[in-house]
Order: structure tokens, then C-alpha cells, then sequence
């Protein structure tokens, strides 16, 4: 089967909700995102745990797409998925996962491969291996939110 083309936008499927927030780190489009205490912006930090499915999209209407970083202070575009939203997100360096798998937050605005009592986000779409043999760097993975 030939290899999907790759996206150009992060929210890829579904009617999810649109926000912004004021980033307090650096935000990468595709990042799972968190709130801090100062409700402002940082990638989700707390890998396995409990987790709004807040992905951080492109800057579209300043014309920015999904490689394009948000510095601190900008306004990060987001969409509060549903189930069943797919989305574009990052898969951590050096997981390696099926659509047999689940994923949960790597702590890092990434996401990892689930294991027992980690609170899930979604399915992968496809198989993408990033582990120490394939010696590839984190990359986006289309995810099915639950």
C-alpha cells in the first residue's frame, strides 16, 4: 500500500472546537497542550496522565503551516478535539506503534505508546516505527482521539 501523502494541517478530521491561547514555552504545531496555573500555554507535561485533547494547529491565517513554531508569547492556535477527531500529532522518539496500540501523553507534548493505568488519547492510524533501530526522530502520526 503506498504511503499517504503528508498532511498540511493538524486538525484533519472532525468538528472539534477552535481557541487560542498565550504560549508560556515554545509550542509546536501538533503538540499536545496544557494549561500552567497562569492559564497560559505549555506542551502537556505530565506523561500518562490525565489530559485535554488540546492540540496545538498551524498559524493559517498568518499564513504559518504545521512546521512552523509558536514562540513565547504568541497566540497558539488549538482545537479542543472530540471523539473520533483526527488529528496530526507528534509521536515521541523512539516509540513504536500499530493501530493495535494506544497512546497517551509522553509528557513532553508528544505522544507514546500506552501502558496499564495511563489515561488514553487516541489511536494511532498507521504504523510508524521511530525506535532506536530505525534511528528516526520524533515525527507526526495521524490519531483517532477518544
Amino acid at each position: 500500500m503506498a504511503r499517504k501523502t503528508k498532511p498540511t494541517k493538524i486538525h484533519l478530521i472532525g468538528d472539534g472546537r477552535t481557541e487560542e491561547i498565550v504560549a508560556a514555552q515554545v509550542i509546536s504545531p501538533g503538540m499536545l497542550v496544557a494549561q500552567n496555573e497562569d492559564a497560559l500555554g505549555i506542551p502537556h507535561a505530565s506523561a500518562g496522565d490525565p489530559a485535554e485533547k488540546l492540540f496545538a494547529t498551524e498559524d493559517a491565517l498568518q499564513g504559518r503551516g504545521i512546521d512552523v513554531n509558536y514562540a513565547i508569547d504568541d497566540r497558539v492556535n488549538l482545537v479542543v478535539a472530540e471523539t473520533g477527531d483526527v488529528v496530526y500529532a507528534w509521536l515521541a522518539d523512539g516509540e513504536s506503534v500499530t493501530p493495535a496500540d494506544f497512546l497517551t501523553s509522553n509528557g513532553d507534548g508528544a505522544l507514546k505508546k500506552a501502558s496499564g493505568g495511563d489515561y488514553l488519547i487516541g489511536v494511532p492510524l498507521e504504523t510508524l516505527d521511530l525506535s532506536e533501530s530505525s534511528n528516526v526522530a520524533a515525527q507526526r502520526i495521524r490519531v483517532r482521539c477518544l
